[in-house]
């Protein structure tokens, strides 16, 4: 008997009408262990058929040895518990009450009952709980915790209105309910459209509530990191970002508008509802479309569904809808077309790095040695920084094919280099799933931003080469590359020189190159001028960035032995001293800046 007709035969027997109408009572979420090959494909039909039975799989069945979980509701979870226990299927009941979960996690206070004190706790808690942070930026936002829609607008308008220099908000699209899909722009000057860009989004899927705090992240280093940081300063002096926090942003404000199980895990967008009427002749209206399902890449194909009531619901045809549309308007205006070289997009769960092609396995792109080395190296810094370990493949070979993702779009259709889809906290292992506490928002948040540093410095590379030679003196300016590139400059010296430059040509004479020479020291010192004054001014503010005796000896003794050394042991850079004083191991985490720049300060010869 095929199993489809038997997990039908089990929809008639145990879906009577007193069991679809109630009762009322707790979302539960079950893990199910298959452990033959016909106990799989069993939990596949039942996988195949979740749309009929209401049931929500937040971890598929892929193959032998892998658990699924699948939450249920009230009104069928004695049915399905019974047809498990019928067919020998182990299982077991992580979460009885998946509401009263949502609550503890997303509704009640933040405070952690737990007493760090004790060293062996403080060690093993380390990885889940580092929320202190500290911003410079003038726009203020409450990082580690969960917000709406419109105050990551007015946060993102506000960053704006401060630092019109370097950021500048745009509308990709308008939504089915007529919501902005609203994203910012960070690059210096923010004028300049001939750079490489990197382009990141969050939120596709409503639920995924962590990715859009961490893509609001990244926009926060990017912002307070310009001037302060010199590996964010030459990301965003030298590349321009496209940052869309929020790519649903009407199911995710559907997601946040109930603590029932059903709206808080809502995945979809919200399209136009259908109504029908099911095997059951129940009238079921159903709507919205996944939009990791919607792009024009293998649309329709594995891994997607055209019930409109499954989750996985592709849509009547590829970017049939707004968002969707959205995404690849933006990537294909005139003002990013071909010269996109980043494509990352966040979700969750299952701490997994996933590069292309994710529509079949063993599918790659030819470049794929290019996006293995970079991925893998992301994957060992993401780890560096708390220990969090992370899958790497193509999401085919390490969860389960699924056509129509905007990321093999991204790839396949866009021509874009690197190509990276991250599946962030908590690992697949852990039963909350979706729910990530607010605590472990901060330090994901961190170690993402670490390994998606190490795409931005590929793609940095690959734009602007003579960046990471350690030879190239400061006062020689580079020749144009194919990629019609200027020299590195600081953003305030650009303006000038766009504000008052003649209108014959002087790029190659040594008067030109003094006169930037002059004026890139007389703004770094003024720069730095300007630092000391803010940390004199700071001195009784506890949040500070305090520079410790022990390390400013260790720069000054390892600077002092140095200056003895003879050749090309100099500073590029008049900024060293400033950087190293708010950040004393700014040496040892951004290596390969600091060894072009601040070759003496550091120590490096």
């Amino acid at each position: 008997m095929r199993w489809s007709v038997f997990i039908l035969i089990f929809g008639f027997c145990s879906l009577s009408e007193s069991s679809l109408e109630g009762p009322e009572g707790e979302f539960k979420l079950l893990r199910i262990w298959p452990k033959t090959s016909r106990e799989l494909q069993i939990v596949k039909e039942v996988y195949n058929s979740s749309s009929e039975f209401e049931l929500d799989f937040w971890k598929a069945p892929t193959i032998l040895g892998a658990f699924v979980d699948v939450m249920v509701s009230p009104k069928i979870t004695d049915s399905i518990r019974k047809f498990l226990d019928k067919n020998e299927i182990e299982y077991k009941v992580t979460v009885e009450d998946v509401q009263k979960k949502i609550i503890e996690k997303e509704i009640e206070s933040p405070e952690s009952k737990i007493d760090f004190g004790n060293p062996l706790l403080r060690s093993f808690f380390k990885r889940a709980k580092d929320t202190v942070y500290v911003s410079r930026n003038k726009a203020k936002y409450n990082f580690g915790d969960y917000h709406s829609y419109e105050k990551m607008l007015n946060w993102m308008e506000e960053i704006e209105k401060n630092y019109p220099g370097i950021s500048k908000t745009f509308i990709a699209g308008k939504t089915h309910e007529g919501r902005e899909i609203k994203g910012i722009k960070i690059g210096s000057p923010i004028s300049k459209v001939d750079k490489r860009a990197v382009w990141i989004d969050g939120g596709i899927h409503a639920r995924e509530w962590a990715a859009i705090h961490t893509a609001l992240y990244f926009i926060e280093q990017l912002i307070a990191g310009y001037g302060i940081d010199p590996t964010v300063t030459s990301y965003v002096d030298n590349l321009n970002f496209y940052v869309l926090p929020v790519a649903n942003p009407d199911g995710f404000e559907y997601s946040r508008s109930d603590v029932t199980p059903q709206t808080r895990f809502w995945r979809k967008n919200r399209g136009n509802i259908v109504c029908k009427k099911d095997r059951w002749r129940r009238e079921r209206c159903c709507g919205g479309v996944d939009l990791n399902r919607n792009f024009d890449f293998h649309f329709g194909e594995s891994g997607s569904s055209n019930d409109i009531c499954s989750d996985i619901y592709q849509g009547t045809s590829a970017f049939s809808e707004p968002e969707s549309r959205a995404i690849r308007d933006k990537i294909q205006s005139p003002e990013l077309w071909g010269k996109v070289d980043a494509f990352i997009t966040l979700h969750t769960y299952s701490q997994m790095w996933i590069h292309p092609f994710n529509h079949e396995r063993k599918s790659f792109p030819s470049d794929i040695q290019d996006l293995q080395e970079v991925g893998m190296k992301g994957v060992a810094a993401i780890e560096a920084m708390y220990g969090t370990k992370y899958k790497f493949g193509t999401g085919a070979d390490i969860l389960y094919p699924s056509a129509g993702g905007s990321d093999d779009w991204a790839k396949a259709k866009a021509g874009v280099k690197y190509v990276y889809l991250l599946e962030l906290r908590p690992g697949e292992e852990q039963w909350d799933g979706f729910l990530l506490d607010r605590k472990q928002l901060i330090p994901t948040s961190r170690e993402t931003w670490e390994g998606v540093k190490v795409v931005l410095d590929a793609v940095l590379k690959r734009a602007r080469p003579e960046l990471f030679s350690s030879t190239q003196p400061s006062t020689t300016s580079s020749t144009p590359s194919s990629m019609n590139f200027r020299s590195p400059q600081t953003a305030s010296t650009r303006q000038l020189f766009q504000q008052n430059r003649p209108q014959f040509n002087l790029r190659n004479t040594l008067h030109e190159r003094l006169n930037r020479l002059r004026q890139q020291q007389l703004k770094a010192r003024r720069d730095f001028e300007a630092r000391n004054a803010q940390q004199r001014d700071s001195q009784n503010d506890p949040r500070r960035f305090q520079t410790v005796s022990k390390n400013n000896q260790w720069v000054q003794t390892d600077t002092s032995a140095s200056v003895q050394q003879a050749g090309n042991c100099f500073d590029r850079s008049r900024w060293c001293s400033g950087w190293i004083s708010s950040t004393p191991n700014i040496c040892q985490t951004s290596t390969i800046y600091m060894q072009k720049d601040c070759r003496r300060s550091c120590g490096f010869c």
